[in-house]
């Protein structure tokens, strides 16, 4: 796309050991019709030889700028990454995801019509182990009590850098859902971009499948320890009263309830109501998924 004095945009990839997949989420990222971006890969100290060659070979591209660290968790990497960026704009992909060749041009021109908001985030393509497509809309109260939202956000790095900045004390996953909070309570919300331009590779080995689900409960009260006066009464209900009538994924009084399932259960009793509703959710999207295809 031309637009006079386009900004430079830089895109965020961490690796480790994703030397099957770092090609594609590469290329999809030159393909974009957006004309200035520059691609910040890090390498969060891979090991496997497959990895290492694949990265060899994509630092000696101009568009790449391959950073090497030892390894220090997805957060360290990404933020090492904004670190090292020289774009405007800052736009976040993980190495064994992708993107649709349109994505950074309709996330830059979302933003602009939508001035109000902080940060844009498209709809999610689910590959691999699952299929479907998500569709979620930014709910700030929602967000204190779930991770609704996708990694991949389009942001400015002024705001980013000054109001976010991933934890990298957050080595059990879920840092973009504490980047969120942060993000949120700072009056930097999210904008949703309807449109299926991210592709998210779902495999049972990951991490959002394996340590993050099974640690969910323990990440939330380290997240509610860390935003103390958040998640006092008052306060979340002043923003229940904000946020009640704007689009939700659940009905927002039901996280009233959950918290206090929360405060007052066991963890492993609360982890097992949270993965049960959790399958259940699933399964009912996967359904309404096949029927949507099928008319």
């Amino acid at each position: 796309m031309e637009i006079h004095n386009s900004p430079l945009i830089s895109v965020i990839v961490p690796c480790f050991n994703s030397g099957r997949t770092i090609k594609r989420t590469i290329l999809s990222i030159k393909k974009q019709t957006w004309a200035k971006k520059e691609i910040i890969l890090v390498n969060d100290g891979s090991t496997d030889g497959l990895t290492i060659n694949a990265l060899k070979e994509l630092g000696d591209e101009k568009i790449v700028k391959l950073i090497n660290q030892e390894n220090n968790g997805l957060a360290s990497a990404r933020n090492k990454g904004v670190y090292q960026s020289s774009g405007i704009f800052l736009f976040f992909l993980d190495a064994d995801d992708w993107i649709e060749p349109q994505t950074l041009e309709m996330m830059y021109i979302h933003l602009m019509k939508n001035k109000k908001y902080g940060y844009i985030f498209p709809d999610i393509v689910l590959e691999g182990k699952r299929k479907g497509i998500i569709e979620k809309e930014f709910n700030l109260f929602e967000q204190f009590f779930l991770n609704q939202l996708p990694y991949c956000i389009f942001i400015s790095k002024e705001n980013f850098t000054k109001y976010g900045i991933y934890d990298e004390n957050m080595k059990l996953g879920y840092e973009d859902w504490d980047l969120n909070i942060k993000l949120g309570t700072n009056k930097i919300f999210g904008k949703r971009l309807p449109l299926p331009l991210f592709h998210y590779d779902v495999q049972n080995t990951g991490m959002l499948l394996s340590k993050s689900i099974k640690n969910h409960i323990k990440i939330w009260k380290s997240i509610k320890i860390k935003n103390s006066s958040v998640y006092k009464i008052s306060y979340l209900f002043s923003e229940w009263k904000l946020w009640r009538k704007k689009p939700s994924s659940y009905p927002l009084f039901i996280f009233f309830i959950w918290y206090l399932i929360l405060n007052i259960m066991p963890d492993n009793f609360s982890l097992k109501i949270f993965l049960s509703l959790r399958t259940m959710n699933m399964f009912l999207k996967r359904i309404i998924f096949k029927k949507e295809i099928k008319n």
